[in-house]
Protein backbone atom coordinates (compact mmCIF):
# COMPACT_ATOMS: atom_id res chain seq x y z
CA UNK A 1 0.00 0.00 0.00
CA UNK A 2 3.03 2.09 0.87
CA UNK A 3 4.49 1.92 -3.03
CA UNK A 4 1.21 2.29 -4.42
CA UNK A 5 0.90 5.77 -2.77
CA UNK A 6 4.84 6.97 -3.17
CA UNK A 7 3.53 5.94 -7.05
CA UNK A 8 0.63 8.21 -6.80
CA UNK A 9 1.50 11.23 -4.51
CA UNK A 10 5.57 10.85 -4.13
CA UNK A 11 7.87 13.49 -5.67
CA UNK A 12 8.17 13.54 -9.30
CA UNK A 13 11.76 13.45 -11.22
CA UNK A 14 13.31 16.87 -12.22
CA UNK A 15 12.65 16.18 -15.26
CA UNK A 16 9.09 17.56 -14.65
CA UNK A 17 10.53 21.11 -14.24
CA UNK A 18 10.18 21.73 -17.69
CA UNK A 19 6.97 21.34 -17.60
CA UNK A 20 6.49 24.24 -14.98
CA UNK A 21 8.77 26.65 -17.21
CA UNK A 22 6.86 26.08 -20.72
CA UNK A 23 3.40 26.90 -18.29
CA UNK A 24 5.08 30.07 -17.58
CA UNK A 25 5.88 31.06 -21.13
CA UNK A 26 2.49 30.02 -21.95
CA UNK A 27 0.94 32.43 -19.39
CA UNK A 28 3.27 35.49 -20.39
CA UNK A 29 2.57 35.32 -24.06
CA UNK A 30 -1.38 34.98 -22.61
CA UNK A 31 -0.77 38.27 -20.60
CA UNK A 32 0.76 40.52 -23.00
CA UNK A 33 -1.47 39.07 -25.99
CA UNK A 34 -4.57 40.24 -23.38
CA UNK A 35 -3.15 43.59 -22.80
CA UNK A 36 -2.39 44.48 -25.86
CA UNK A 37 -5.43 43.34 -27.51
CA UNK A 38 -7.48 45.36 -24.50
CA UNK A 39 -6.14 48.53 -24.96
CA UNK A 40 -6.28 48.44 -28.80
CA UNK A 41 -9.61 47.16 -28.63
CA UNK A 42 -10.85 49.76 -25.88
CA UNK A 43 -8.91 52.61 -27.76
CA UNK A 44 -10.48 52.02 -30.84
CA UNK A 45 -14.21 51.44 -29.85
CA UNK A 46 -13.75 54.12 -27.40
CA UNK A 47 -15.35 51.79 -24.06
CA UNK A 48 -15.63 53.04 -20.55
CA UNK A 49 -14.55 52.66 -17.31
CA UNK A 50 -16.44 49.41 -16.84
CA UNK A 51 -14.54 47.64 -19.63
CA UNK A 52 -11.05 48.18 -18.16
CA UNK A 53 -11.56 47.41 -14.59
CA UNK A 54 -13.19 44.28 -15.92
CA UNK A 55 -9.83 43.55 -17.92
CA UNK A 56 -7.64 44.45 -15.05
CA UNK A 57 -9.12 41.68 -13.08
CA UNK A 58 -9.01 39.10 -16.25
CA UNK A 59 -5.43 40.29 -16.64
CA UNK A 60 -4.88 40.07 -12.94
CA UNK A 61 -6.15 36.25 -13.24
CA UNK A 62 -3.30 35.62 -16.24
CA UNK A 63 -0.53 37.26 -14.19
CA UNK A 64 -1.46 35.11 -10.92
CA UNK A 65 -1.02 32.52 -13.22
CA UNK A 66 2.29 33.54 -14.47
CA UNK A 67 4.01 34.09 -11.37
CA UNK A 68 2.18 30.66 -9.83
CA UNK A 69 4.38 28.21 -12.52
CA UNK A 70 7.56 30.89 -12.71
CA UNK A 71 7.46 30.31 -9.16
CA UNK A 72 6.82 26.83 -9.29
CA UNK A 73 9.83 26.16 -12.29
CA UNK A 74 11.97 28.13 -9.79
CA UNK A 75 11.39 25.89 -6.76
CA UNK A 76 11.90 22.78 -8.87
CA UNK A 77 15.07 24.01 -10.28
CA UNK A 78 16.51 24.57 -6.69
CA UNK A 79 15.74 21.59 -5.31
Amino acid sequence: MADTMDYLFGPLSPDYCLYFYFLSIFGFVLLTVFLVSTLLYGIMRRKGIDFYIGSIGIAIGYAIFYFQNRLLHSMCVNK
